[in-house]
């Protein structure tokens, strides 16, 4: 079987929580070949007509599979990094506050502001400090992929959309462990825009990626708008007009980029009130977007889990400024996620009236703090 070697430059441009068995933070290889497993399944979703067995199917026989009979096998993508250095980042660096319209102080019941930090990366980031990270901006390592020459073509998409999207760790779907990828005609931020993207992988409406039976509940694709746009967009620090058209300016640091990315996340929850009365019966419109919601718990699932769609990703451009990445790879409710309650789940038609409105709310944001990636 011909072999093809890939070789890229991989960095983090915010501080990535990665950990071992003794939940240091660590360089490692796992991480990387589920983040590319991930990329590659939204490449080849659409070549098998979003059917979830031939993917897997085709998943386990490149990339490998436990088993004891003849369903296991070993993987045909060897991948290799060049250092496996202990992240020594033991704090991070002061954050801005950001006000926010349930979180009451305790003694006098007034409104105060949270922390950037341990709002998008509560569990490894309190109110007390954060577990040790790789820290942002550090050297970068080789990546280095071996794979058969055939899926080639397919590696390299799954590479360019984490290099566009990707994060690593923990909270990061909230842009700490943002990767930066170069190497092998990888495509930088600059050259992200609706005809590159769909190069890589075809977008999918709203009502497709969540209607359809077999992809309803796992993402699967990069969604579109109700304008048939990708829904993707760019999170800057304002705009300048360069010879007569419109040019976006980035972030001085990363930092600047997570504050903002908090504050439009605050504004897309905060806009479906909560009824009161946890446990509650029924699923509320903000469960939709992620589960669980502090002190509005559903009845029967004190302890269950549920990812959410929007990713957040700060990346780094040529000329060394920040910008941001809020991504929706929509999919449904997964009806494993309500097998121990009595809840059940929204119809689809509300998840995705639940999505056009988030949607909107980005979409009616300032230019000059966000907006669309360019169509091409």
């Amino acid at each position: 079987m011909s072999k093809t070697t890939l070789t890229y430059q991989v960095s983090f441009n915010t501080p990535a929580f990665l950990g071992n068995a003794e939940q240091q933070a660590q360089w490692r290889t796992p991480p990387f070949k589920a983040m590319l497993r991930q990329w590659w399944r939204v490449v080849k979703a659409a070549d098998v007509g979003y059917d979830h067995r031939r993917l897997l199917a085709l998943e386990n026989e490149l990339f490998g599979s436990a088993g004891d009979d003849d369903s296991g096998g070993r993987s045909k993508v060897q991948l290799r990094l060049s250092g496996w250095d202990i992240g020594t980042l033991a704090e991070l660096p002061r954050m801005a506050t950001h006000p926010h319209p349930e979180v009451k102080d305790r003694q006098t019941g007034q409104l105060r502001p949270i922390g950037t930090g341990v709002y998008l990366g509560f569990g490894p980031v309190t109110t007390q400090g954060s577990r040790k990270a790789i820290a942002p901006d550090g050297p970068a390592f080789a990546f280095k992929l071996r794979i058969p020459t055939t899926e080639a073509p397919a590696i390299q998409k799954a590479i360019q959309l984490a290099a566009w999207f990707g994060t690593l760790g923990s909270r990061s779907r909230n842009a700490w462990g943002s990767l930066h990828i170069e190497g092998d005609g990888v495509l930088g931020w600059g050259e992200l825009c609706d005809s590159k993207l769909a190069e890589q992988s075809p977008p999918r409406t709203l009502t497709a990626a969540l209607g359809d039976r077999l992809a309803s509940d796992w993402p699967h694709a990069i969604g579109l708008c109700a304008d048939g746009r990708p829904a993707v967009w760019r999170v800057v620090a304002g705009s300048t007009l360069k010879e007569g058209k419109t040019a976006y300016v980035g972030f001085d640091n990363w930092r600047q980029v997570m504050e903002q990315l908090a504050a439009l996340k605050i504004g897309f929850r905060t806009q479906f009130k909560l009824s009161s009365g946890a446990p509650h019966s029924r699923v509320e419109d903000r469960h939709v977007l992620a589960y669980p919601v502090t002190n509005h718990g559903l009845a029967g699932l004190p302890n269950a889990r549920l990812a959410s769609q929007m990713r957040f990703k700060v990346a780094k451009a040529k000329d060394g400024k920040y910008f941001g990445l809020i991504t929706h790879l929509p999919c449904a409710m997964p009806h494993a996620f309500f097998e121990r309650s009595s809840v059940r789940p929204p119809e689809i038609k509300d998840q995705i009236a639940i999505w056009q409105q988030v949607h909107e709310f980005l979409n009616t944001q300032a230019p000059t703090l966000l907006n669309r990636i360019r169509k091409g």
